[in-house]
C-alpha cells in the first residue's frame, strides 16, 4: 500500500537533530517514534501542503521495521477514528501529516527525554 516514506527538508533538519540529542543511529526508528507518538495524540494534524524537494525518502519495510501490518493497522484505525475515507492516498496523506508533526513534537526537549529513556 505504501512503497516509501517521504520527508521535507525541515524533517530530515529535524531528524538530525533528533539524532545528534538521542544518539539514536538511524532515522527509521526515530520515525517510528514520532508517527506513535503523533498518533496518540487525539487532536488532528494540522493540514499541510508538503514540499518534499531536498527531503529524504525512507523505505516502507525500513520505517517499519519488518512490522508493516501494525503500522499500517495503526493509521487505518486512526483514519476510521477521525472520520476520514480509507483509501491508499488518504492513507499516505495520514502517514504524512502524523509523522511530521511527531517529529516536531519531538524535537521539543519532552520528546529527546523520552527518545533518551529508550
Amino acid at each position: 500500500m505504501i512503497d516509501r516514506i517521504r520527508l521535507t527538508a525541515a524533517a530530515k533538519i529535524q531528524l538530525s537533530t533528533l539524532k545528534r540529542k538521542t544518539g539514536i543511529e538511524h532515522y527509521n526508528s526515530i520515525c517510528r517514534h514520532a508517527l506513535c507518538i503523533s498518533l496518540a495524540n487525539p487532536s488532528m494534524p494540522p493540514e499541510e501542503d508538503f514540499n518534499f524537494t531536498s527531503g529524504i525518502e525512507i523505505d516502507w519495510r525500513t520505517f517499519t521495521g519488518g512490522h508493516e501490518g501494525l503500522y499500517l493497522n495503526l493509521i487505518l484505525m486512526r483514519i476510521i477514528q477521525d472520520g476520514g475515507k480509507v483509501d491508499i492516498e488518504n492513507v499516505k496523506k495520514f502517514c504524512a501529516l502524523h509523522l511530521h508533526r511527531g517529529l516536531s513534537l519531538m524535537v521539543g526537549q519532552r520528546g529527546c527525554d523520552f527518545l533518551a529513556e529508550v
